[in-house]
């Protein structure tokens, strides 16, 4: 499809898919429904002729799993780096780009030349307090830019969106320009061309729309000419639709990647592709188009902004448009398309079917040990229902020693060490409670005169009495030393007659 004739084409021409709303059973939240977007999308002609390159974000899901994984993201805490210096964050800075080599090199074996780069490649580069110079990588990150041109491939960013620009908040917006140098070094660095953009969102709305936007102009205007030249304009499904952006990209020659899944107000996309084209080509950079689909069944507003696993279609672009899939299953998404519309060859050593049905809960991310439990659940046989209920008392007897195993040797030890010196310490204390008890009944019998205290001898009468004979030796009281040991002792043969029984 040429660029020409893409402006006589209508809405007419291609299908448009509504979600299946008849799978949704489960009830959802009132407030999760207040705002339905439209699920329609358009749907490319002829996908078996599709020109442009795919590609997929940070992260390839087949190098995460190997031993050693192979990833760009690797980072720290912040306590972290006031332990360890930030000596320690160049080493895992490093140690990223030498892995984004590894990756692109994987993505030229499998025909694969669209990549979107982690941010965190250099973690807290930008940090108002830990941030650092990444000048020192650059040899490593020149390499890896000379292995990207070699293969022909594209290399792009997208800077979170904490950057806003439209931000009334000065901090917010020094915190922006940091961040978004950052990202325009690193690419600068690699020697990338202009066709290594970095995708921003307009940001918030703050109530009034054409005030955030003339925000933007002003502070746009202000950044250092590295970081204008290598911005583009992502539209989205709150703050900021085509529409909206159009005027912007227009007046500021601020490329628009074009996000189909989010196309606000505008029905007829592709009515405005040759104005969003248009601006591209005058700067003399590639388009590139963002493309994604809901998951099967999503209903609500929640529920319809979470990528699915895969695509199963292609949007309507011109033939020199790039197309960046975000999905779920990264490059495994590439792959899906690549077969169903045999666009490339896929080696099977590197192909994982997709099996089941994507989930329509979007709370976040998972933990291994999470999902693997849930795995577990998932996969349990169904109960029977008709088996005897075993006696509690039979129940309580079959766990017990069970739950006595989970516990090693040496936990048992050191509990039972503890156990004896507890029991040492409070039998201490009862017998000098006893004695402090005594002494002071003691003391009132001797203020009521029932016991008299012994007279005081002189030191003539001392002399003239006679020395008591040395008396036999008598038993040595028990110490408290002794005592302990044989609380210890007892303590011991209480247990194991206990985990005997």
């Amino acid at each position: 499809m040429t660029k020409q004739a893409i402006t006589s084409i209508t809405v007419e021409t291609f299908s448009t898919l509504q979600t299946d709303d008849s799978k949704v059973t489960k009830k959802t939240k009132e407030k999760q429904t207040t705002r339905v977007m439209d699920t329609s999308r358009y749907v490319h002609p002829n996908p078996h002729e599709f020109k442009g390159r795919i590609g997929y974000a940070c992260l390839n899901t087949i190098l995460r799993t190997q031993k050693p994984p192979v990833f760009c993201s690797r980072t720290c805490r912040l306590d972290t780096i006031a332990k360890k210096g930030s000596d320690y964050l160049k080493e895992l800075a490093l140690a990223n780009v030498v892995d984004m080599k590894k990756m692109i090199q994987w993505n030229e074996d499998n025909k694969i030349k669209f990549l979107r780069l982690s941010s965190e490649m250099f973690p807290f580069a930008s940090h108002e307090k830990a941030g650092y110079d990444i000048d020192f990588a650059e040899k490593e990150l020149a390499e890896a830019g000379e292995l990207a041109r070699k293969y022909n491939h594209r290399l792009t960013t997208h800077p979170g969106q904490f950057n806003q620009l439209v931000s009334p908040n000065p901090k917010v917006v020094n915190n922006t320009v940091r961040d978004l140098s950052y990202h325009a070094r690193m690419l600068d660095l690699m020697g990338m061309d202009q066709d290594s953009v970095m995708i921003i969102h307009m940001g918030g709305v703050y109530g009034d729309r054409e005030s955030a936007i003339a925000r933007f102009e002003q502070e746009f205007a202000k950044l250092p000419e590295f970081v204008k030249r290598r911005i583009v304009l992502e539209n989205d499904e709150f703050g900021y639709s085509v529409s909206d952006l159009l005027p912007v990209s227009k007046k500021l020659k601020i490329p628009i990647v074009l996000d189909c899944i989010n196309p606000g107000e505008i029905t007829d996309l592709i009515s405005v592709l040759p104005e969003i084209n248009h601006v591209w080509h005058e700067r003399g950079i590639r388009p590139k188009q963002h493309y994604s689909e809901s998951r099967t069944g999503a209903k609500t507003a929640t529920e319809l902004r979470a990528h699915s696993d895969r695509v199963q279609f292609l949007p309507p672009t011109s033939d020199d448009v790039d197309l960046m899939i975000e999905a779920k299953d990264k490059e495994q998404a590439v792959f899906q398309l690549y077969k169903l519309y045999d666009l490339e060859h896929v080696d099977n050593n590197v192909w994982v079917p997709k099996t089941g049905v994507g989930s329509l809960k979007t709370g976040g991310r998972q933990t291994h040990k999470a999902a693997k439990s849930k795995a577990q659940i998932e996969q349990a046989p169904e109960p029977d229902v008709t088996m005897k209920i075993e006696d509690e008392v039979e129940v309580e007897v079959s766990t017990r020693p069970r739950r006595s195993r989970r516990i090693s040797s040496v936990s048992i030890a050191e509990l039972k060490k503890k156990e004896a010196e507890v029991e040492a310490i409070q039998f201490s204390l009862e017998r000098e409670q006893e004695r402090l008890e005594k002494k002071k009944l003691k003391s009132k019998k001797e203020e009521e005169g029932v016991v008299k205290k012994p007279k005081k001898r002189t030191v003539a009468e001392s002399d003239s009495k006679p020395k008591d004979k040395p008396t036999k030796k008598t038993k040595k009281s028990t110490t408290l030393s002794d005592r302990k040991k044989k609380a210890h002792i007892d303590f011991e043969v209480k247990s194991v007659e206990t985990m005997g029984a």
